[in-house]
Parts: structure tokens; sequence; C-alpha cells
């Protein structure tokens, strides 16, 4: 965590002379909390504090001269120009922000999870169980979007729930900052989560009040998530038909990938339900398939969702944000991948410690993979998992005798 009262823990160097800036405030863009100090060569140069994707590269911007700077192409592009832009932009709107109070404390953490993609604002709030398990003396007050806030876990003292949808959450709104500014006068001592952009200490049930998948059940499904926006078929298809208009096409071949590849399986586990779940209703599915898809989520669709996923011992889907709620309750998981392998693992919510487990148990394959190929990996997985774990195991089941 990183200090900003009573002294701004943050250290950088002027873009121009590299001398040693004075940090001065803190200002609250909304998804980015930054730092403004003073020039030796005159004027303000701003920096965001070294948190969530900011952690690894620096950056700063001279907002009087319009100017950024980074030795980062990846900081420059997506970090700075889109700061910049929302500074020299900011919204009027007067934000009618929630406030709950739940204990009060003088020394606490502020855990922003403001984010434009769902996925990081998700990221971020699991940061909650590390400060709650490891900074007990602190209060830890979590700001989140709307759709954000039934996922805040107990234990926590304050929750700030701020009116912007993703689409807006580049952008600066100075009340927002005003309403910041304002609180943290209430406290003696005041801290700024790193809010990791992929954290590993957590327990999702304890956001989402849903049990992880229990393998001891008999009964089990296996879901496939559905997104309608990335598909799983050809690229290129999906790309010309978009463009054309003709979204049904790509849409239609991802239905028909998910019922071959289920009638496949069902003749391996014969045993087995099948459903499918995720954000879209296009097209429809044989009664043997389950149908949980939704065409919008809400905290109610989203807990029913959750249920789902904790019930299939295996979630299959194409790589992305989607995946990460399924991830994380479901007992396995296929993420297939066609472009996006520099984003391996980001999507997914490791359950397993045991590295041996965790290959086992969350597997990556190409977007290209037959159907008769992943067919055969996936229903290996149900079947030989306990074989898997038993010798994977021996040690610590039986002791080193």
């Amino acid at each position: 965590m990183i200090e900003i009262k009573p002294k701004i823990q943050h250290r950088s160097h002027c873009p121009y002379s590299g001398k040693i800036l004075k940090p001065v405030k803190v200002l609250w863009q909304g998804a980015r909390v930054c730092v403004l100090s003073e020039s030796p060569a005159g004027g303000e140069i701003v920096d965001e504090l070294r948190i969530g994707h900011a952690a690894k590269t620096a950056y700063s911007i001279n907002l009087a001269e319009g100017e950024t700077f980074s030795d980062d192409n990846y900081a420059e592009e997506f970090l700075a120009k889109p700061l910049l832009n929302s500074l020299q932009n900011p919204q009027t709107e007067q934000l009618e922000i929630g406030q709950e109070i739940f204990k009060s404390y003088q020394r606490v953490i502020v855990l922003n999870c403001i984010d434009y993609l769902y996925g990081h604002s998700l990221l971020k709030l699991l940061n909650a169980q590390r400060h709650l398990d490891s900074h007990p003396d602190f209060g830890l007050i979590v700001i989140v979007q709307k759709f954000m806030r039934w996922m805040v876990p107990e234990g926590v003292a304050e929750v700030w729930t701020v009116p912007i949808s993703l689409k807006n959450a580049q952008y600066y709104y100075p009340s927002f900052g005003e309403f910041v500014n304002k609180q943290l006068e209430r406290f003696d001592e005041v801290h700024v989560s790193e809010a990791y952009s992929h954290p590993s200490r957590f327990d999702i049930s304890k956001f989402t009040g849903v049990s992880k998948h229990d393998f001891d059940k008999e009964e089990y499904k296996i879901t496939f998530v559905w997104r309608e926006d990335r598909l799983w078929c050809n690229n290129l298809v999906f790309k010309v038909c978009r463009k054309l208009k003709l979204l049904q096409i790509p849409l239609s071949i991802q239905n028909w990938n998910v019922r071959r590849l289920f009638t496949k399986m069902q003749k391996l586990l014969p045993t087995a339900k099948f459903a499918v779940a995720g954000l879209g209703k296009s097209t429809n599915f044989p009664e043997w398939i389950e149908d949980f898809r939704v065409d919008k989520f809400d905290e109610t669709t989203e807990r029913k969702m959750c249920q789902v996923y904790s019930e299939s011992r295996l979630v299959i889907g194409i790589h992305g944000s989607n995946m990460l709620l399924p991830s994380g309750h479901a007992g396995m998981t296929i993420d297939m991948i066609e472009e996006r392998w520099g984003n391996f693992a980001q999507d997914i919510l490791y359950q397993e410690s045991d590295p041996r487990l965790a290959s086992f148990r969350y597997r990556y394959l190409p977007l290209q993979t037959s159907l008769s190929n992943l067919a055969h990996i996936a229903s290996e997985m149900i079947l030989k998992r306990s074989d898997f774990y038993f010798h994977m195991m021996g040690d610590s089941l039986h002791g080193f005798n």
C-alpha cells in the first residue's frame, strides 16, 4: 500500500531536467489515482501512482503543455494519452456517490476499483481480501461502480458506490475527486491499495456468496460460456460478417460447434448434464442442453450464473473476462485462445496452488483445436481426475514413510 496522508509516498523525476519532483497533492481522476508535483522549472507534472496497470510502467504528463512522457510504448498509448485527454476534457456532471459506513477507523486503505473494463474492475476488487487478512488495524474503503457493488465482501469499513458506467470510466469527473478529498479529511492516515491487476490471494466465494464446485457430488454440469462479441469460429469469418452486419452466420457456427462438442462428450459422459450460460441469447439449443443465457447482467442474474458455474465440473469458453467468474467457481476450465496468447492466464481465477494440479484443472487450447480432440481432452479431464490426483498427491495423502 502507498501512503498519501499525512505524507505522499511518491517519488518521480522531472521529464525535462531529471530532478526529483516535490509531490503536492493527490488527484482522483476516477479510474486513475494521480499525483501532482511541482517542477523545478515551474508548472505541474502529473504522475499516476504506481498501482494497478501503472505499477510497472511509469509515465508523466505536463497538462499545461499537453505533453506526455514515458519510455514504454504501452504506457504512452494506453495510459498517458487517455489520461491527458480526460484531464483536458473534464466532465461537469455532479455524481451522486453512495456512501456506506460500517465501522470507523482513523487509519484507512482505499481500494479504487473503477475501470472501463469489467475484468479489470473485478480483479482490482479481489485485492480486498489481502487487505482484510493482512491489515486488520486499518479500515478498508472500497470504491466501486454500481455493477460491482454486490461483490464487495463483508468486513470492509466503507463502500463508496460511484454511478460511472464502463464506457465512461476513462473520463475525468472533478466531482468524484472533490467527494474523495472531502471524505479523506476524516482520517489521520490514508494509504492507497496497489490494486494488483492479477491478485492471487482470494476466495471467490467470499465475494459472490456462491460456493465453489464440490467434486464429491455425483451430479454435475459441463457448461459452455457464451458471448457474442468474441466467437467460437474462424476469426476472419467473424470480422467479415461483423463488417457486413451478418453476425447471425458466425453465431450459428458457434451454436453448431457447441452442439457437436456436447454430442461427442455425451457419448463419453452419459451421466453429465450440459448447459450454456453467459451474455446474449441469439440462436436456440435443443432441450437436453440447459440454457441459462441472459440479455443483460445484474446482481440477480450474475448470482444465478455463478451458481451454474459452481455446479459445473468443467467450463469451456473463449478467452476473455467472461471466463473469470466461471473459472473461479467451476471445478475445471478449458480456455480457448486464437490470437490473444500474450494475455495468457489473465482471464482465469486459479483455485489451485499446487502447479501440477493447476496444470490439470486449467487448460489453454488453440481455438482451432478439432472438435474430436477437444471432446477427448475435456472428457479425459473429468474421467481421469481422481486417478491423476491420487498419483500426484500420494505423499501428502499417505505421509512420507
